[in-house]
This record gives C-alpha cells, structure tokens and sequence, in this order.
C-alpha cells in the first residue's frame, strides 16, 4: 500500500520541520496531493491514524487537500490546470497534454502547540 510509505515520508518531513520545537502537540496536519498521486483517501487517513499513534501526531486532524495536474498542450501550446482525467486543453481541445505536475504529495502546514518554558 503506497499510501503507508507516502504517509511515513510526510510524518518524517513534518518531525524534521518541528524538530527546532517544544512541541505538546500537533492540532493539524495538511496535505496537498496532485490528482495524479494515485492517493486513496481512506488508505491515506487509516495510514495516518495507525502511524500517529504514541507520537506528538496522535489525535492531530488530517486535512487533504487534492490539488490540479498541471499541462502544457503539445498540439497548441497553452498551459492549463485540470482535475479530470484525461486533461482536455481548454483552448484547442486536444488530448495531447504534457504533464508537468500534480503526481506529487507535499505536507503543506503544521498547526501545533508548543510547551511553556516552565513546562519540565
């Protein structure tokens, strides 16, 4: 299931990111993932909540966000977003696109909660 290893890499990304931190624990975690990622949703959500647990990520809200492809036509030229599968050009109709993004799956923000100073 590539949803646990795409969840695993973003959980990572996100402990880097609030390593210089105090963290008491994360509130939310949100995710943007290209129409092309092949991300089931629920895969993604169980990957997460089995993870999470006994880490600052446990109980925290999953938010994801699924984001266009983004094409160039190779018949016109015009670039363009889609979330339709094929992409269409809007401005020749063709179905001829070079793919230029919307396969990647990026952790976006990280709302957290940090200790107080005179929490030891």
């Amino acid at each position: 299931m590539h949803e646990t290893a795409l969840m695993q890499n973003i959980l990572a990304a996100a402990a880097q990111a609030l390593a210089p931190y105090r963290v008491k624990r994360v509130n939310t975690l949100e995710v943007r993932a290209g129409v092309l990622a092949n991300v089931l949703p629920d895969a993604f959500f169980f990957a997460f909540e089995a993870l999470a647990q006994g880490t600052v990520f446990a109980g925290a809200c999953l938010q994801v966000e699924k984001t266009p492809l983004g094409a160039r036509c190779l018949d016109c030229g015009a670039t363009y977003e889609s979330f339709t599968l094929p992409p269409v050009c809007p401005q020749c109709g063709s179905r001829r696109p070079e793919i230029l993004n919307g396969t990647e799956v990026l952790l976006a923000s990280i709302d957290f909660d940090e200790e107080d100073e005179d929490e030891d």
